[in-house]
C-alpha cells in the first residue's frame, strides 16, 4: 500500500470513528424510553453532567415533547446543566387514584402514583438522576401545574427542592362545571369530599414544604387567573416558604405567556 493510500486509509478511519463516537455521545443526550408502556423522553445537559433534574409536567392532553417542540424551555434548561425528563401523561390530572364514576376512556391515563411509584424510581434506577442527593425540581403548565402541587403536597421523601406552576389550576371547588374534574371525580354534589379532599391542592397546602413559583396571564379563558391568587394566598398563609407569585397583565393561556417566565423559573430554581 503506498503512502497516499495508507494517508487515506487512516483519514477515513479517524471520520468514522468521530462519526460513531458523535451518534453515541447523541444517544445518551436525548432518550426515549417506554416505562410500562408510557412514552418518556430524557434529554441530558450537552456536557452530559448529572446532578440538577427538572421532572416536566405536561398539560391535560399535550404532547410530552410539546414545550420542546414550541418553545425554548428545553434548550434553556440543558443549556443551564439541566436534566430534563418529560412524560408522556395525555389526558391525566394527576388525580390519586380513579373512581367507579371516572369516564371509562379516561381509566387507560396515569395517576400520581405512577409518577411517583413507577417513574422516579425507574429513572433512578435505570439512569442514576432524580437521586436524593441531586438538585431536583418539578416545572408544569397549565393541568401539569396541578401536577406540582400535588406532588408537592405529597412528596413525603422529601425528593424535590422547588416547583414551579404556570397557569395552573388548584382548587376545584372554584369550578363546579369543569368538565374534566367531573369526568374523573363525579359531580361535585355527590362527591364533595373528593373534590375537597387529597387531590385538592389548596386544600392541601400546609402539606407542601418546598417553596413554589407562580405564574398566571389575567386574560386566560381557559384556567382563571383567580386559581394561582386563592393558591399562593393560602400558601402565605400557612407558610413563610419565599413562594412567588407573578400575575401578567393581558398573558393568554399560551406558550408565548409561557415562555416569558422560563428564565425566572430557572433562576428561581437555582436559589434551591
Amino acid at each position: 500500500m503506498g503512502k497516499q493510500s495508507t494517508l487515506l486509509y487512516i483519514l477515513l478511519i479517524i471520520f468514522f470513528s468521530l462519526f460513531n463516537s458523535q451518534s453515541l455521545v447523541k444517544a445518551q443526550i436525548d432518550t426515549t424510553v417506554f416505562v410500562k408502556g408510557t412514552r418518556v423522553d430524557i434529554i441530558f445537559p450537552r456536557d452530559n453532567s448529572r446532578g440538577k433534574n427538572i421532572l416536566v409536567l405536561p398539560g391535560w392532553n399535550f404532547p410530552c415533547d410539546d414545550i420542546c417542540r414550541k418553545s425554548n424551555f428545553c434548550s434553556l434548561a440543558i443549556e443551564q446543566g439541566y436534566t430534563i425528563v418529560l412524560p408522556d401523561m395525555k389526558k391525566s390530572v394527576y388525580a390519586t387514584r380513579i373512581y367507579p364514576e371516572t369516564r371509562p376512556d379516561w381509566l387507560q391515563y396515569h395517576t400520581r402514583s405512577w409518577v411517583t411509584d413507577t417513574l422516579i424510581p425507574y429513572l433512578q434506577s435505570k439512569f442514576q438522576i432524580f437521586l436524593f442527593e441531586h438538585k431536583n425540581y418539578l416545572f408544569g403548565i397549565s393541568t401539569g401545574g396541578r401536577g406540582v402541587a400535588l406532588i408537592a403536597c405529597f412528596d413525603s421523601l422529601k425528593l424535590f427542592r422547588a416547583g414551579a406552576a404556570l397557569s395552573g389550576d388548584f382548587d376545584q371547588t372554584l369550578m363546579l362545571n369543569d368538565n374534566l374534574m367531573k369526568g374523573y371525580y363525579g359531580s361535585y354534589q355527590k362527591f364533595p369530599k373528593r373534590w375537597e379532599g387529597e387531590d385538592n391542592p389548596t386544600k392541601n397546602a400546609d402539606k407542601i414544604r418546598i417553596p413554589i413559583y407562580l405564574a398566571h396571564g389575567t386574560d386566560d379563558s381557559i384556567v382563571p387567573y383567580s386559581q394561582s391568587v386563592v393558591f399562593y394566598d393560602q400558601l402565605k398563609k400557612i407558610s413563610s416558604l419565599p413562594h412567588q407569585l407573578h400575575i401578567v397583565s393581558g398573558a393568554k393561556h399560551s406558550y408565548e405567556f409561557w415562555s416569558t417566565q422560563y428564565s425566572y423559573v430557572l433562576t428561581f430554581f437555582d436559589q434551591y
